[in-house]
């Protein structure tokens, strides 16, 4: 009974070594980029278009004014009481030095903003037609592989066991190691 007790002590013991050794031995790995371990991390970045169609203004602040020249326009009216077959009396009459004339121009400074995007435009009478605003939307996916299943366990055990007596019944707790698991 001690020749075999002490056998299984050996055998147990064996077993244990031989599975911290073997683990111990097996080389470092170099994991490629992108991966920690087993674990693979993927990243994609998407560019996505969100238009704005005629966006309104939040704000609306006076630049001041410009003084310019802008050509001035002659209408039927003014040239009515002129006879149509005497059109040399009608170029004599209007001097060629009043085709301009200096006009103050307000200018203005219009704000636009939206949840992603800000935007300014100045000028005579500014509007922003459209605006497209292109956000980056990165997604990170990290997949880890399930797990590897427990070789060693301790649990309760009924079987048939072999003892000095022959075989009999025996219930107890037991380790089991598992060679495949499904």
């Amino acid at each position: 009974m001690k020749n075999l007790l002490g056998i299984i002590a050996v055998v147990v013991l064996s077993i244990i070594a031989g599975a911290y050794l073997h683990k111990c031995q097996t080389p470092q790995q170099a994991y490629p980029p992108g991966t920690v371990g087993d674990v693979v991390i993927d990243t994609v970045t998407y560019i996505d278009t969100v238009p704005y169609s005629l966006p309104s203004p939040r704000q609306e602040l006076s630049l001041g004014t410009q003084i310019r020249l802008l050509p001035v326009f002659i209408s039927k009216d003014s040239t009515s009481g002129f006879i149509p077959d005497s059109c040399k009396m009608a170029e004599e009459n209007i001097p060629p030095e009043i085709d301009s004339m200096a006009v103050e121009i307000p200018i203005t400074q219009r704000e636009y903003e939206g949840d992603d995007y800000h935007a300014w435009v100045s000028g005579y009478a500014p509007r922003l037609d459209s605006i497209s605003v292109f956000p980056r939307i990165r997604t990170v996916t990290i997949r880890q592989p399930p797990g590897k299943p427990k070789r060693w366990h301790i649990g309760p055990s009924i079987g048939l066991g072999c003892t000095h007596k022959g075989i009999a019944t025996y219930i107890g707790v037991s380790v089991t190691y598992s060679i495949i698991s499904f």
